[in-house]
Formats: C-alpha cells, structure tokens, sequence
C-alpha cells in the first residue's frame, strides 16, 4: 500500500461539504470515459483512501489527545495552537478551523466513496474485482461516519453524489446514521470475505477491519444512547452478541496476533530496533511514506506524508539527538505518566521523558511543558528524506485499529455478556506484553478493563472516546483531574453533552437547515 499512495494526484481537494459537492471529479468529456477499466477504478478507490490522511494541524487525532486527560494543547507560545487550548478549556466555538477541517476531511472521504459505489458496476472489471472494491469503499464510507458522528454528532447523511437541488442538507436522526455505518461495515465484511493481498498491497482493508470498527462503535452507541452493559441493540439491528461473535472471529480466523514486544509498534525504542508496520498486530492502519516530492507549504493537509509527527516532536533538539526538533504539541499530563506503575514497558514507549532521554539544556521547553512527550509518533532525524518538505514527509501509519484493541473490547463484551474468565484471559494477554514478569489474573472488573485501555492506547487519539462513552461524570471527572490551575486549565463544557460544534460555514451553506449543537 506504501506504494499506492503515491497515485494520489488523482484525488481532488475539496473544499467543503457544500463546496465539494458541487464540484465534479472529472470534465464532462472524462466523465464519459473514465470509471470504466480496472486502472480507472482503482484510482478511483484510491481516492476513497486519500482523506485519511489529512492530519495537518488540529487534527482529530491530535485533538481528541489534547482535549482527553492524556495531553495539554502546548506548541511554541501560548496562542500557538490556540484552537487546541479553546477546546481543552471547554471554550472552543463554532469558528474554528479545526472543526471544519475535520468537518470537510471527512465528508470529502465519504464523497469519494460514493463515487466509487455510483460508478463501480458499470465499470469493465471482473465480478469478483468488484465486490472487493465495494467492500473496501464501504468500510471508508463507514469509516468517515463513524469520526463524523462521534465528533459532531447531528451530521446530514448523504450516500450518493448530490443533484444541485439537494446541496443543503439538514442532520439526520442520529440513529439513521448509526444504521447506515453498521449496513456499511456489515456489507464490507461479507464482500471482503477470503480477500488477502500482496505484501506491496498491505495496508488496504481486510474483513476483520469491519468486525473491529462495527465492536468500537456499538459500544460508543451502548455508552452513550444504551445501556452501558451491552444490551443494547444498535440501530441497524447490532446486538452485543452479534458484536462478540464478530470479534471472535477475529481472535480465532484472522491470524492477528500481539507483536511480542509493544516497542515493535512504534518507529523508534530504547529497547529494540526492529520497527514493524502493517503487521499482525495492525487491523487497520492508516498508510504514509516519506516519499513525497511537494514542497507547498499551501497543500500541506494533502501530502502523503504523516504530518502529526512534526506536530507532536520535542522542540529545539540538539544536534547529536536522534529526535527530529518537532513543534512541541500534546505535552503528556503528569497524570498520564504517574498512571503507569512501576515495571509497566509501555510508559517508556508512549513518553518521552525529556530529561532523562534528552538531557537538560539539550531541547526547548513547550508551552505548557511537563516534561513528557508523545514518543509513539515523535520523528527521527533517521526518518527524514532526501525528497521533498522533510517536515511534511514522516513515514509512520497511524495504527488506527489494533489487535490489542480488539482483546479488550472482547474483553469488554465478555465482561457483559459473556464469561468473565475469557474476559481475563484477553486482559492478561494484552497486560502480560507490558511486564517481564506478570501474574495472570482469574477474573477482572470492568475498571479494570478500563484502565488497561487508557495505559494501551494513549496517545493515539482514542482516550477521549472511551471517557465519553462511559458518561460525562467520568469524562469531567477525568479531565477536571489534568486541571492544575494556571496554563494547565482543563475542562469540558458540560452543556455541549461531550460534542462539538457544527462549523459555523457549514451551517451557512446548509442555508440553516442545518442546527448548532446545543453548548454552542
């Protein structure tokens, strides 16, 4: 897949979700030519792709880390990514860019998958080609919604290329969307079944990526609209035992597995110099090469680079440092590091303590500085190209859905519904990894499962959504903890429910059929 990507000239920028859907992909005279050969539509799936990379500047991501318990805004100064501190201080409005860049990201994903679905049966490709191509569409379709309707929640609902008259869309019930996404994944898993790919191709959507993201988001819908216990039914008729099923058969039928040591995940460790990407490990990883050639600042959202990793680097490095001087973003909270006990590996791979590992005077303090960074996604100077705006052009997907997830949202569902000793046995699989020496455990409580969540996965923008998910006393109570007084200020406009606001140009374009949130 590393080397798909490059076919990304072909995706169009959009500009908005009005403003791309008035736009055609192509000239009239291409439109009656194109969309016909195998090439043509895989450049066309492509395109479908390609927004998963727009991680400029705020992005979902880095902000779901920064308004979490995980991380501050930090940067060079204090209104250095200001959008970021509004947001984590329960301040942030309807203006922010930030909002309409995810807003627009992911609508223009969802239009290039409605391309793909409109055109792909009267292309020329084999039966076979594609039911596999609409499997892959699906899930990216499945996909955007899923960030849009976590994100913003009222979203308008648009599965098919819009006539002029239809461009103003109002949100549609919350439960139509959730349906959508689970007839979605559940098509993709059935037209991916027995897909496998090339070593070059690894990257692209498997059948087991659509099991995990349908488990992630019933049991978002559970936490937030349901039961919190897995007796919910989400809309598109989703049980929690179809959801256990489903991650089943990922644990015994896909060959996923844990990579042995956690470090392996990541570009660089102390401990090991192997780096693994699109691994047993990774369910769904979003691709990035350091072999982009653009050098426009202007276009920056849109090289095939991943751009959060100069976001999130210590500052001023010094020479002899292995770590690319970065700008300083999502400083970890003391929180986050003290949450880590003793003899646990995975702190001294999520953090960056800066001066035990760099050394005092050898970088430049960020605002809002703690003393711990992101390591996962931080550069290494050893990362950098010889093509192209080195600063745009790191290398590391982003592991959007791991295996350990899988584990202990099985773990999850176990708890609930299932067996509480299988739920342990996916615990203390994934805890085992973190210690040389563990002791298994027979049972586990749901904190428990909880807590391993947040110690697994920090950083890589999914903290939020579990605090969320299990209530807005847990999410202000965990968020107020990071809030020390000072620049360190913290907190969650509570009125607002845990959602953001529907950018104020979008609501514009919509000719105000669309709402605001209530909180904004």
């Amino acid at each position: 897949m590393k080397k798909i990507i490059y076919i990304l000239l072909f995706a169009v920028t959009f500009m908005g979700c009005d403003d791309y859907l008035e736009k055609s992909p192509v000239t009239e005279q291409t439109e009656e030519s194109f969309y016909r050969t195998e090439d043509d539509m895989f450049r066309a799936l492509i395109a479908a792709y390609e927004p998963l990379q727009r991680n400029w500047g705020e992005s979902l991501q880095l902000t779901m880390d920064i308004v979490s318990d995980d991380a501050y805004g930090g940067g060079g100064s204090a209104t250095d990514g200001i959008s970021g501190k509004k947001a984590d201080r329960g301040i942030t409005t309807s203006s922010e860019g930030m909002w309409s860049a995810m807003w627009n990201d992911n609508y223009a994903g969802v239009y290039g998958a409605n391309v793909f679905l409109e055109k792909v049966d009267a292309s020329e490709m084999s039966d076979e080609l594609k039911t596999q191509y609409k499997g892959e569409a699906l899930f990216l379709r499945a996909y955007y919604y899923a960030n849009l309707v976590r994100t913003f929640e009222n979203v308008p609902l648009i599965t098919k290329t819009l006539a002029t008259s239809e461009y103003s869309q109002a949100a549609a019930p919350v439960d139509e969307v959730y349906a959508q996404i689970a007839s979605d994944l559940e098509m993709s898993i059935t037209y991916l079944k027995d897909v496998t790919y090339s070593n070059d191709e690894k990257g692209r959507v498997t059948e087991w990526a659509p099991r995990a993201l349908l488990a992630r988001m019933y049991l978002f819908y559970d936490g937030v609209y349901g039961n919190k216990n897995a007796s919910s039914t989400m809309p598109g008729d989703v049980t929690g035992a179809e959801v256990l099923t489903y991650l089943n058969e990922i644990i015994s039928d896909s060959g996923a597995d844990l990579l042995p040591d956690f470090g392996n995940l990541w570009g660089h460790s102390e401990f090991t110099d192997s780096w693994v990407e699109n691994s047993i490990e990774g369910i769904f990883e979003v691709q990035f090469s350091n072999q982009g050639e653009g050098w426009q600042w202007y276009n920056a959202p849109f090289d095939i680079g991943n751009k959060m990793v100069v976001f999130v680097g210590p500052r001023g490095t010094s020479s002899d440092s292995e770590y690319y001087s970065g700008w300083g973003f999502s400083p970890a909270t003391q929180q986050l590091y003290n949450s880590y006990e003793d003899g646990d590996l995975r702190r001294d791979y999520t953090l960056l303590d800066m001066v035990d590992e760099l050394g005092a005077g050898n970088f430049e303090e960020a605002d809002q500085y703690t003393g711990y960074m992101n390591k996962k996604y931080a550069g290494l100077k050893s990362q950098v190209p010889d093509v192209g705006q080195e600063q745009l052009n790191f290398p590391q997907n982003y592991i959007s859905i791991r295996y350990s997830d899988v584990l202990l949202m099985a773990a999850e569902m176990e708890f609930h519904i299932g067996s509480n000793a299988t739920a342990a046995i996916h615990y203390n699989k994934v805890r085992a990894r973190a210690f040389e020496s563990y002791s298994p455990v027979g049972s586990v409580t749901l904190a428990q499962i909880f807590e391993e969540r947040k110690l697994e996965f920090a950083l890589e923008g999914m903290r939020y959504w579990d605090l969320l998910r299990r209530g807005m006393p847990v999410l202000e109570s965990a968020v107020n903890a990071t809030n020390l007084g000072g620049i360190y200020n913290s907190a969650v406009n509570s009125a607002a429910r845990g959602f953001w606001p529907i950018p104020s140009t979008e609501i514009a374009l919509s000719n105000y059929k669309l709402e605001q949130n209530d909180g904004y």
